[in-house]
C-alpha cells in the first residue's frame, strides 16, 4: 500500500512522535511504501531508509493553522491508499489522538477556569475537526477515549494501547550498579521522568517523598525550588539507564492519556505509582500504584519498597503483554480497515 503519515515532526522526541517513527519502520518492514508529510525531521532521521518526505510549511505566527493548509493541499495533490494522521491536520481516514482531549486537559489542569485562552480555541476547533472528520479514531487508553467521544463527539473509537521495546527496556544488574554508582545514590530512589513539572504532578512527587528517600527529576522545565532530598537530572538521553537504576517510578499526573514512561518503567522491571488521570493506570499490575494525593503516593512508595523480587517480576509480566508490534500492527488493520 502506499501510505501517507501526517504530523508536524518526524522525530523521536516525544510519545506520539516515537510512535509515528516506529510504525513508519514497522510498515517499510512490512513492504508498504510509505510517504511522511511533516514540517520538520530530525537530522539524522532524514535517510531513514524507505521513507518518502514532503516537506510542509509552517509559517509564523499563524503556525498550525499554516500546518493544515499546507497538509490538505498536499494530501489533494497525491494519491495514497491510506492516510493515518497524527496531530492537528485534516483529510485523515485514520487520526490517532495520542494526546487525547484538550478539552479534558484544560479541564483537570485548571478546574476552576471559566475562560480559554485563544490559542487553546484553535486548537481545539482543529482537534474537532480532525476527529470529526476521520473515519476511525485511535485512542491509547479508554480514557482518551472517552474524552474524544464526549468533547469532540467522535463517531467511532478504538483504543490500541501504547507499546514498549522489551529489549531496549528491561532489567539490568549491572546498567542499576553502573548508574547509581555514577549519581552517588544511597537508600532509595524514586525517579520523575516527563517534561512539563505542573503537568506531570512534580509537587505532590516531593510532597510524597519519605524521609530517607531521593527523588531523580529527569525532564525539561522552568527551574523549580525543592529540597535537598531532589535531584534534577535536566533532559536525559537514555532514560532506560535511569529506570534501571531507581527503585521505583512516581508520576502524579494531571492528565496523561497513556504516559510512555509508565509502561517503560514497568519493562523495567519497576514499580510504577501514578494517578487515575493517566491512561497508563489502566494497565497497572496492582491497584496500590494508583493514589490521589501525596498522603497515597507516600504509602505507594513504601509499598514499593517492600514489594521485593515479586513485585518487579510481576512489573515486567505486565509489559510484556504491550509490545510495539501487537500496536502496530492493529493500528495497520484498522488503517486498512478506514481506507475501503
Amino acid at each position: 500500500m502506499k501510505i501517507a503519515l501526517v504530523h508536524r515532526r518526524f522525530t523521536t522526541h516525544g510519545g506520539t512522535e516515537r510512535y509515528l517513527v516506529g510504525f513508519a519502520r514497522w510498515l517499510v518492514a512490512h513492504g508498504h511504501d510509505v510517504h511522511v508529510l511533516c514540517n520538520e525531521v530530525r537530522e539524522d532521521l532524514r535517510g531513514e531508509p524507505g521513507v518518502h518526505f514532503e516537506h510542509l510549511s509552517m509559517l509564523r505566527p499563524a503556525k498550525l493553522v499554516s500546518l493544515w493548509v499546507s497538509a490538505s493541499r498536499a494530501l489533494r495533490r497525491a494519491s495514497y491508499d491510506a492516510v493515518m494522521g497524527f496531530g492537528r491536520t485534516p483529510g485523515h481516514q485514520l487520526f490517532r489522538a495520542g494526546g487525547g482531549s484538550h478539552v479534558e486537559a484544560l479541564r483537570r489542569m485548571h478546574p476552576l477556569r471559566r475562560w480559554i485562552s485563544p490559542a487553546d480555541w484553535v486548537e481545539m476547533r482543529m482537534d474537532r475537526a480532525a476527529i470529526r472528520t476521520a473515519r476511525i479514531c485511535i485512542a491509547n487508553s479508554a480514557l482518551g477515549a472517552r474524552g474524544l467521544v464526549a468533547d469532540y463527539g467522535a463517531a467511532r473509537v478504538e483504543v490500541v494501547y501504547n507499546g514498549v521495546d522489551l529489549a531496549r527496556f528491561r532489567p539490568d544488574p549491572q546498567a542499576r550498579a553502573a548508574v547509581r554508582s555514577e549519581l552517588g545514590a544511597q537508600g532509595p530512589t524514586a525517579l520523575f521522568l516527563g517534561t512539563g513539572f505542573t503537568r506531570k504532578g512534580l509537587d505532590v512527587a516531593i510532597d510524597a517523598l519519605p524521609p530517607g528517600w531521593t527523588l531523580w527529576v529527569a525532564g525539561k522545565d522552568r527551574p523549580w525550588k525543592a529540597p535537598a532530598c531532589v535531584r534534577f537530572l535536566g533532559p536525559w538521553r537514555d532514560p532506560e539507564r535511569l529506570l534501571q537504576a531507581a527503585d521505583v517510578m512516581i508520576l502524579p499526573t494531571r492528565y496523561d492519556p497513556f504516559a510512555n514512561a509508565c509502561l517503560e518503567a514497568l519493562a523495567s522491571g519497576i514499580p510504577t505509582l501514578t494517578t487515575p488521570s493517566n491512561g497508563a493506570a489502566e494497565v497497572l499490575p496492582h491497584s496500590w500504584m494508583v493514589a490521589t494525593d501525596a498522603a497515597g503516593f507516600r504509602a505507594g512508595l513504601l509499598a514499593a519498597e517492600a514489594g521485593g523480587r515479586d513485585l518487579r517480576d510481576a512489573c515486567r509480566a505486565t509489559a510484556e503483554r504491550f509490545t510495539t508490534e501487537t500496536s502496530y500492527a492493529r493500528a495497520f488493520v484498522l488503517l486498512q480497515e478506514a481506507s475501503r
